[in-house]
């Protein structure tokens, strides 16, 4: 998978689901050796940062609908677990 169409795909939906407007302040997306060419990001908000390598080189069968639940999901969890969204459930889908 190509970086813009992991970041048009997969990261961008799954922003948009979990974030409000304001939120995100910095995100960053490489690719990466690590496990047969993944791609990891790195997104800020709120002073905050998670990253993960939100496409995994060496996974089969997954597309990019699924790579973004799987961050979408994932970026739930963060936000639940942050200070400035502490105890929010943002699963909306």
């Amino acid at each position: 998978m190509e970086l813009a169409e992991v970041a048009s795909e997969v990261v961008a939906p799954a922003i948009r689901a979990v974030f409000q407007e304001g939120e995100v302040s910095g995100l960053a997306m490489i690719v990466t050796d690590e496990l047969e060419g993944s791609v990891a990001l790195s997104v800020t908000a709120c002073g905050e940062t998670f990253d993960y390598l939100v496409i995994q080189g060496n996974v089969s069968g997954m597309n990019a609908e699924s790579w973004s639940e799987n961050l979408r999901s994932l970026l739930v969890d963060f936000v639940a677990e942050s200070r400035f969204g502490w105890g929010e459930n943002r699963d909306v889908r």
